[in-house]
């Protein structure tokens, strides 16, 4: 089987990279880069809950994700996670955009390790089309993929994966990237955990690489559940494409991360 439609963009990777800074006693920023998402979070706290958060939406996919910075700032009052991916049990994703929600598990982490830097780098390569839904304009299924992850310059997990599947090494072999991830990673070791639940949302954003993202004009008509904060039906027809703001980090890391400032 073959591809009926070509892929937007020359084969390559995904390259996303997050930056996690103890700036201050009480204050910890984090910023976030791939090819569709450039965003920043500041999260203040008193060492053991939030007081006060606040984040930037620099590049995005559509219109309406600057509006997902109020709907996060619900942490404020929170107590402080050691586990990234316990952000679900004091926010609900759906309503949240979905990489300032990450962003926030992984500042709260941050804060209640009291770390002072953690870089993340994932990389995706991006997998071969052995058929395409032509009513869909995207994939119907892919080939295997490997996804790294690498922790202030070290590799710390390695997977190969193939249409929502972990296949490899056999420590993971079977795991289901979609049904029963959150549970399976709270069965993990705290630090792993957090790798698992990083490289899986790298995973994730990778297939936006494999779609040409301009033929949608909105949310509501790429057709996906209500997954986060533009694709709730209230609001994604009027979600605009912002494609045009979609970057090629593939080949190196040269500009991503251009401020690590602290959101004022």
């Amino acid at each position: 089987m073959t591809a009926q439609k070509p892929v937007s963009r020359e084969p390559g990777r995904l390259r996303r990279l997050i930056d996690l800074r103890c700036e201050r006693a009480d204050t910890v920023v984090g910023w976030l880069e791939d090819d569709f998402h450039h965003f920043g979070m500041s999260l203040q706290h008193d060492g053991n809950r939030v007081t006060d958060v606040r984040a930037v939406t620099l590049r995005y996919p559509w219109s309406t994700c600057p509006g997902a910075v109020e709907p996060v700032r619900a942490l404020i009052g929170q107590r402080l996670l050691s586990r990234a991916s316990d952000i679900g049990r004091v926010l609900e994703m759906r309503l949240q955009c979905t990489h300032l929600f990450d962003l926030a598990g992984l500042t709260l982490a941050h804060a209640a390790s009291q770390r002072k830097h953690r870089r993340y780098e994932a990389l995706v390569e991006d997998p071969e089309i052995l058929a395409w839904d032509e009513v869909r304009g995207r994939p119907s299924l892919l080939g295997p993929s490997t996804a790294v992850l690498f922790r202030d310059g070290g590799e710390v997990l390695r997977w190969v994966c193939q249409n929502q599947r972990i296949t490899g090494p056999p420590k993971y072999a079977g795991q289901s990237l979609q049904r029963g991830f959150r549970e399976w990673t709270q069965a993990l070791p705290e630090q792993e955990s957090e790798y698992a639940t990083v490289l899986r949302r790298a995973l994730m954003v990778s297939t936006g690489r494999l779609i040409d993202m301009s033929q949608y004009p909105t949310a509501e008509s790429i057709g996906m559940a209500a997954v986060c904060h533009s694709y709730q039906p209230e609001r994604n027809k009027q979600a605009t494409n912002f494609s045009h703001l979609q970057k090629d980090y593939a080949q190196s890391a040269a500009g991503m991360l251009s401020r690590l400032d602290v959101i004022p």
